[in-house]
């Protein structure tokens, strides 16, 4: 992830996570309670506010909530004390080295899309290493955007790589994840110009 990216996070932390918490995501929710057995060892990537983690902890899952920016993590403590001790600082893909099979699942929400192609590549690989077989990986990234440039860079320099669900579908596949279902809905906090995939893929057996 990009150094401006993360600064961007970093020093609009309370601001953002105001914005997530208020954000409609009954749906990824319930979604979320569906394609996880109960009690599962999740991993979180990119745990924002702590908005997710904190409603997968109160329906009794094991969150391993990680996210890249500092900042992010000290307001997701404030915000969500319940899950302070299920936080960690992690960037990707570098820092995504667990032992094989540790996890029963791993979601990502609003994360991925800010890595560069070769990142996402590697981030979906390592994911693949990590999460036991027959166990589901979760994301929901940003497909279409009108406020970036040919760059991918927005306004507060924030990078987001665009992708067509079927290339999504495609690194996931070459890593031994299977398609399982996929929704493509507009912006949870009703911004104009941004469309979402939420896609789940389940490791092969």
């Amino acid at each position: 992830m990009t150094y401006n990216t993360l600064s961007y996070y970093d020093k609009n932390a309370m601001h953002l996570s105001d914005r997530y918490e208020s954000a409609n995501v009954d749906h990824l929710h319930s979604l979320l309670l569906d394609i996880f057995p109960n009690r599962s060892h999740l991993l979180e990537i990119g745990c924002g506010s702590g908005r997710d983690a904190s409603f997968m902890v109160k329906n009794k899952f094991d969150i391993l909530a990680t996210d890249g920016s500092k900042e992010m993590i000290e307001t997701a403590k404030q915000c969500h004390p319940e899950i302070s001790n299920s936080l960690c600082l992690m960037q990707i893909p570098e820092d995504l080295s667990f032992e094989p099979s540790s996890f029963d699942g791993v979601y990502s929400i609003a994360t991925l899309m800010h890595l560069q192609k070769n990142e996402i590549e590697s981030t979906i690989y390592k994911i693949s290493t990590i999460i036991k077989k027959g166990a589901n990986f979760l994301f929901s990234v940003s497909i279409q955007r009108d406020d970036i440039d040919n760059q991918g860079k927005d306004k507060m320099g924030r990078h987001f790589t665009t992708m067509p669900e079927s290339e999504w579908i495609s690194y996931c596949e070459k890593y031994g994840m299977r398609f399982k279902y996929s929704k493509i809905t507009g912006d949870g906090l009703n911004r104009d110009g941004i469309v979402w995939l939420t896609c789940v893929v389940k490791k092969e057996e």
